[in-house]
C-alpha cells in the first residue's frame, strides 16, 4: 500500500503545472512584426454617395519586389475590410464591397515615369455608372497585343475594381456599378 501511496503523491506533484513568469514588452520586441507601411492619400465614394478623404496604407507589393503596391492591389485583395486614417487622423475600418469609387493621385511625374517594363496596349473608355454618371479614361488591356480588345479583357477581368486611368489620377471603379462600357478607340 505504501508503494501506492507513494506513486500517487508523485503523479500528483508531477502534474503541477510549473508557473510561467511573463516576458517583459518592449517595443523592439514589437517591431520584429511590424510591416512597414506609407500613407497614400485617396478619396472615396461610398455607395450611399458619401466622401471619405484621408489615407490608405500600403506596403510592399507583392508582385513587383522592391516597390511599393498601388492602391488598386490594395482594394482588390481578398481581405473585405481595410483601415483608412481619415484628414483628422482617426482610423475607420472601410468594407471594400461598400466602395463604389475610389480615387488617388498618380503623382505629378505621372506621365514622366519610365514604364518598368514593355507598355501594354490601352483602350480609351467611356463608363457609364448606374445612375447615369459617366467615368473617361483609359485602361491598361493586360494581354498579349493580338488579343487586345476591351471586350476580352472585360470578360476576363476577376477583380472587384475596374482601374481607369485620368492624365493625373487612377480612378478605381466598383464593377457591380457598371451599367455600361464604350470604347472610344
Amino acid at each position: 500500500m505504501r508503494a501506492g501511496g507513494s506513486l500517487s503523491h508523485e503523479r500528483s506533484t508531477h502534474a503541477q503545472p510549473r508557473s510561467r513568469v511573463p516576458q517583459p514588452y518592449t517595443s523592439d520586441s514589437a517591431n520584429l512584426y511590424r510591416v512597414e507601411t506609407t500613407r497614400k492619400a485617396v478619396i472615396l465614394t461610398m455607395l450611399g454617395g458619401e466622401e471619405l478623404r484621408g489615407n490608405v496604407f500600403i506596403h510592399f507589393s507583392s508582385y513587383r519586389p522592391f516597390e511599393l503596391e498601388d492602391v488598386s492591389e490594395l482594394l482588390n485583395a481578398d481581405t473585405p475590410f481595410f483601415p483608412l486614417e481619415l484628414e483628422n487622423r482617426e482610423v475607420i475600418l472601410v468594407p471594400k464591397e461598400r466602395v463604389a469609387e475610389a480615387a488617388a493621385d498618380r503623382g505629378e511625374d505621372a506621365s514622366e515615369q519610365p514604364p518598368r517594363e514593355p507598355p501594354s496596349p490601352t483602350a480609351l473608355l467611356q463608363v457609364v455608372l448606374i445612375g447615369g454618371e459617366v467615368r473617361l479614361g483609359s485602361i491598361r488591356l493586360e494581354a498579349p497585343p493580338a488579343r487586345a480588345r476591351v471586350l476580352d479583357y472585360l470578360n476576363a477581368l476577376t477583380s472587384r475594381f475596374l482601374t481607369l486611368y485620368t492624365s493625373n489620377e487612377a480612378r478605381l471603379i466598383n464593377r457591380s456599378l457598371i451599367d455600361r462600357v464604350r470604347p472610344l478607340d
